[in-house]
């Protein structure tokens, strides 16, 4: 990628080097990182500058340099956001626009944020901070970049540029209706320029445009107007930044510059899109920044490049050259502790370095390497020529190779034995046997397999290397040790196995889906008489012998052949499950367990096996063999269990929220007993020791609490999966639905219910959003014609959150319940399917 490349580059053979001052690692060497820099917690004078650093992870740090070499006092504040920060800004956006603010701005919103200190007590001010947010607005699009500019007589004002061109100006902790950009394609940089109250961006014509504020204006006939451009100024190549800044010698006090950096031009406009001077560099420019000399007022312009050179102009004369460790992404000079002019830089690795310009050497024989070397231009054009071959050769579609590796699982029936180990060697154990084989002319090298499973299933190894298979040898034979852990519940058997090699010098892959014994996961028991819950699955034949279907999992095979009324099971975790089979004439099985969720496995091997038993036999003059479901839905248990899962995670997110303030607690004494050893004339204690004592025993306290939340989540995750499957089955053996039917209706009601600490949307409002898009599109009612084209105001959809309760899920879940009822079923065509009641089930008798 471009980044990595950046990273890359080995830096420019300046004579000079910047010498390091501080740094801090802010960010891994992935993400793009952003600064801002500005008295945030508003310290009186004499204030030390503080430096705000955001991510993409969306990590923000907060720093306060004070002294030459990184300390851990000077990380003030590091929060987590959950959102990505694409960009920060200091400025005083508040209504009172008294105190300076931290802008952030995140893909779909713009928040503004305080840092407060509390816990006095020492000369370097507070013993903790913390951000408090004022306010926040969402966007309407995504969002590219911002701006905070300063107009004249109304104060600081934000400008948020979306991804399409659309401008929002904010002021005053209020929002202006959006204008739209002329001449818009891709988004550039922006930048304001305060003497004629006008905003500048550079557009994809390769062009440097004037929008005056005046004209940010609403307009009753068009909900985003179009801006006009007041005048336009060519480049003609991209640019990589735009400011506005006094460089030019000989101007008026009230005159300023539009620096226009491009990749290999620096260019000074005037204020009315004249150019006043331009000059042309010898080296690839990436970031810019101008910064005000004491005693004058005339500034000057440092310029970061590619290959990690900074130069620093006055006007358009060249008076020192440097190099960093890296390419600046971005670049600023400012004055932290007693030190001014350090440089700001960061790079791309995400490294935060201060830095002022030394004149230590570089080492020897580096000097002129890079611009010594001569260009061959035969060479580079033959390099062009294999390239365009190779692209040429590369999108030709050829036909998919015939030769391969075939995947073939042997699953046994019965368990291992067990060992007499500790630990997963005491738990139920299963090897499956994966044959692979390869059938291609060229060998098969790199072969790697990976196996997955769902819990509480694991594997022993899930990651495999083989040696290199080739056709016409015997099958490798692949065993695969499955395991189950005891203490939760089973809700799917399935395993795959996917397969990666090369095979004349192409990459390709095979999978195998397998599934696992009920055997590995329940135990058979003596028939127990369970009272709880139970459902009733028919069928059009005559009941079979439950030894006959369950041969892996009866106690007594001949009792049970012969017998065959009932099944009973007892799962790992200790829950129980019992299958009865009808005396009667008519096939029904009932099948009961204690616990809602206790009924989805046993109920759907029982479903698989009555389809394979009814697939092997013979044609039947009754239309053939049917499995279905009468009784009502079970959804007042299914509720239950979403309700239950709802509240474990409102409970996980409180007893986070406390560690967290926990933790800042304990961090916080921690600084105040530094200060006090540190002194010269060390003070009282004062009992820190034991509130120290204090704070540390509830962080514990607070730390094992949060983990019995998190398997209580776990557990009642588990239970909406086991309840989400079970509804699915019954919702397609009551209403008759299709392969792809069930696909579509298990998209939007998913059973996969696994929790991440780092998501923000949870599966209740994941699901709901799912089921109404289904119930508006693919579901909708009978009679009800075309789909209803999305508005304008459809785009601009809030983010996911935590609901207060799970009525919206509930409410949807009941109302696809009731369409299927009424005969719509999921498709593209919506209601598609027959009339309601209009099928019977092959060889039901009437009445």
């Amino acid at each position: 990628s471009a980044r990595s490349y950046l990273c890359s580059l080995r830096p420019s053979m300046s004579l000079f080097r910047a010498k390091e001052w501080w740094s801090a690692s802010v960010g891994e060497a992935d993400e793009v990182i952003t600064a801002a820099v500005g008295n945030f917690d508003n310290e009186p004078e004499p204030a030390l500058l503080k430096l705000a650093t955001g991510s993409l992870s969306g990590k923000l740090r907060v720093y306060r340099p004070r002294q030459r070499g990184y300390s851990l006092e000077d990380l003030l504040l590091e929060a987590a956001l959950e959102l990505p920060v694409l960009q920060l800004a200091a400025g005083r956006l508040t209504a009172d626009s008294s105190k300076l603010t931290l802008a952030v701005l995140h893909p779909r919103a713009l928040s503004v944020y305080r840092l407060v200190g509390s816990g006095g007590g020492s000369d370097d001010g507070p013993s903790y901070h913390a951000l408090e947010c004022i306010f926040s607005h969402a966007l309407e699009r995504p969002s590219y970049n911002l701006l905070v500019g300063t107009a004249s007589g109304s104060g600081d004002f934000a400008c948020v540029q979306s991804m399409d061109g659309l401008l929002t100006l904010l002021e005053k902790e209020r929002a202006q209706p959006p204008c739209q950009l002329s001449k818009f394609l891709l988004p550039g940089p922006l930048t304001y320029c305060a003497n004629t109250d006008a905003l500048l961006t550079f557009n994809s014509q390769l062009e440097v445009d004037c929008y005056r504020r005046a004209h940010f204006a609403p307009s009753p006939a068009s909900t985003h107007p179009r801006l006009q451009v007041d005048w336009s100024v060519p480049v003609g190549e991209h640019v990589t930044a735009l400011l506005v800044a006094r460089l030019s010698r000989g101007m008026a006090a009230s005159q300023v510059d539009i620096v226009v950096v491009a990749e290999r031009l620096l260019l000074y406009i005037k204020e009315n899109g004249s150019i006043r001077n331009q000059k042309r560099l010898d080296y690839s420019a990436c970031c810019a920044a101008a910064h005000s000399v004491d005693g004058s007022s005339q500034q000057r312009l440092v310029v970061g490049g590619r290959t990690g050179a900074v130069m620093v102009y006055s006007d358009m004369e060249l008076l020192w050259a440097a190099r960093l460790p890296g390419p600046p992404a971005t670049l600023g000079v400012h004055r932290f502790g007693q030190q001014p002019g350090l440089l700001l830089s960061l790079l791309y690795d995400g490294t935060t370095t201060l830095s002022y310009l030394g004149t230590t050497p570089p080492p020897p024989g580096a000097v002129g390497a890079a611009e010594s070397k001569q260009l061959n231009y035969e060479a580079m054009d033959a390099e062009h020529r294999r390239l365009l071959g190779v692209i040429r050769e590369a999108s030709t579609t050829r036909p998919e190779p015939a030769g391969g590796i075939s995947l073939r699982a042997e699953v046994p029936l019965r368990c291992d034995e067990r060992g007499s180990g500790e630990g997963a060697e005491e738990l139920p154990a299963l090897t499956v046997r994966l044959m692979a084989a390869h059938s291609g002319v060229a060998p098969a090298d790199d072969v790697s397999m990976v196996a997955s499973c769902a819990p509480p299933l694991f594997l022993a190894a899930d990651h495999i290397v083989l040696p290199p298979l080739i056709a016409g040898d015997p099958p490798a034979a692949v065993p695969l040790v499955f395991r189950a852990r005891p203490d939760e519940l089973p809700v799917d058997l399935s395993a795959t196995v996917v397969v990666n090699y090369s095979a004349g010098g192409e990459l390709r892959c095979a999978s195998c889906e397998l599934r696992l014994p009920l055997r590995l996961v329940a135990d058979p028991v003596e028939p127990l008489k369970t009272s709880g819950f139970r459902l009733t699955i028919e069928t059009n034949r005559p009941p079979l012998p439950l030894g006959a279907l369950f041969e892996d999992m009866v106690v007594d095979a001949a009792s049970a052949a012969a017998e065959g009324a009932a099944l009973s099971i007892v799962y790992g975790c200790g829950l129980d499950a019992t299958v009865l089979a009808s005396k009667k004439e008519r096939g029904r099985y009932r099948v009961c367990s204690s616990r809602f969720e206790g009924l989805w496995l046993l109920t759907d091997e029982l479903v698989r096996r009555l389809r394979a038993h009814g697939e092997g036999e013979a044609g039947a003059s009754d239309g053939g063999f049917a499995v279905w479901y009468e009784d009502s839905l079970p959804l007042r248990e299914y509720f239950e269990a979403i309700d239950d899962h709802l509240a474990s995670r409102r409970a996980l997110v409180d007893a986070k929220a406390e560690l967290e303030q926990r933790a800042r607690q304990l961090r916080a004494v921690e600084k105040r007993l530094l200060v006090r050893l540190k002194d010269r004339v060390p003070a009282p204690i004062a009992s820190l020791e034991a509130l120290l004592e204090g704070s540390h025993h509830q962080l514990l306290e607070l730390a094992h609490r949060a983990e019995e939340h998190q398997a209580q989540l776990r557990f009642h995750a588990a239970r909406v999966s086991a309840g989400t499957r079970l509804l699915l089955l019954l919702l397609r053996l009551k209403f008759r639905l299709g392969d792809e039917e069930e696909r579509l209706l298990e998209a939007h009601l998913s059973p996969l219910t696994s929790f991440s600490e780092e998501a923000s949307d949870g599966w209740e409002e994941r699901t709901a959003a799912a089921l109404t898009h289904l119930l508006h599109h693919g579901l909708k009612k009978r009679g009800t014609g075309a789909e209803p084209s999305a508005s304008p105001s459809q785009g601009a959809q809030a983010p996911l959150a935590m609901p207060a309760d799970a009525a919206k899920v509930k409410k949807s879940i009941t109302l696809v319940c009731d369409r299927l009822n009424k005969g719509s079923r999921p498709g593209k065509g919506g209601a598609q399917a027959a009339a309601p009641g209009s099928w019977e089930p092959p060889g039901k008798e009437a009445g």
